[in-house]
């Protein structure tokens, strides 16, 4: 089976694994194993890389299904260029990882994850962005999309404290 994914977040495991938490266009937000990613001589390492658009096959083991032949589709370079972009987008990484339940499948928090990492991308590259109000429009924008009030704190929704935003306020004042 091959999937795209937004990688979210890795989880080192054993002595050269990770998990690798991602949104796929098909399944929603998963979590799968890169066997043997942190070993020097890794050809998946650079393609899993947290922000990565990626494509890979699965293989399916007794716990998490396996990452294999991957490759990169958009490393969103100009975003990753850029500390308040890179801020702004971990933010919106945060906020999948805390608010998207694993195994719900929904194709408008996909394309609103995708575009918004390309909206954020395109910022970078002209370099001219108001990204505490652009921060602010895609908490707002978020919530409305996962059915919930654009008012309510997101902290407090997720019932966690998100160290993104608290980096991202120091980054892009």
């Amino acid at each position: 089976m091959r999937t795209q994914a937004i990688i979210l977040k890795k989880i080192p495991v054993r002595e050269y694994d990770e998990l690798v938490v991602c949104y796929t266009k098909d399944s929603g937000k998963q979590v799968y194993q890169a066997k043997s990613i942190l070993r020097p001589s890794s050809k998946q390492a650079g393609h899993l890389d947290i922000l990565n658009l990626v494509d890979f096959s699965l293989v399916q083991k007794n716990s998490h299904p396996i990452i294999t032949s991957s490759y990169c589709l958009d490393t969103f370079r100009d975003l990753k260029s850029s500390l308040p972009a890179l801020a702004a987008a971990y933010f919106l990484l945060e906020c999948f990882d805390k608010l998207v339940f694993e195994g719900e499948p929904d194709p408008k928090l996909w394309d609103f994850l995708h575009s918004h990492l390309c909206d954020y991308n395109r910022l970078a590259q002209k370099g001219r962005a108001n990204w505490p109000i652009v921060i602010k429009l895609t908490r707002e924008d978020l919530l409305k999309v996962m059915g919930y009030d654009p008012a309510l704190p997101i902290e407090q929704l997720a019932n966690a404290h998100f160290k993104s935003l608290q980096f991202a306020r120091r980054v892009v004042k």
